[in-house]
């Protein structure tokens, strides 16, 4: 099975849990005076700590790398279609909101998007 990758410009190499290096597909849009972060699960090309298991740092971890302020950020997890006929290999979209506590991400809530949600956003 091959991934769809046409949401990210760049492959983001991050700390996931236990500090195990990790990738994900990475794309920022500003808009307005937020940022949306979009980051995308590279599944067999990640070696490490998938998307979703390391959401909080991996918000962090961009802020940082990219002087974006933390209440300035709009993050949206990717999976991307695995061109399969199983369902949970389509492709999805989801906002995560955040609590900031002490200057960390904490209690992440998920929403999921359309991808009109989605053309919305990087629009």
């Amino acid at each position: 099975m091959q991934t769809s990758f046409n949401n990210i410009d760049e492959i983001f190499e991050f700390k996931g849990l236990w500090d195990i290096h990790s990738k994900c597909g990475l794309k920022i849009h500003k808009k307005d005076n937020k940022y949306i972060v979009l980051v995308s699960e590279l599944y067999q090309d990640n070696p490490g700590t998938s998307v979703t298991q390391a959401s909080c740092s991996l918000a962090k971890q961009i802020c940082d790398a990219f002087q974006i302020p933390m209440n300035e950020i709009i993050y949206i997890e990717h999976n991307p279609g695995m061109n399969s006929k199983l369902s949970f290999y389509n492709e999805e979209f989801y906002m995560v909101e955040f609590e900031i506590l002490e200057n960390e991400f904490v209690n992440p809530k998920w929403t999921q998007l359309s991808k009109e949600q989605i053309n919305f956003f990087l629009t």
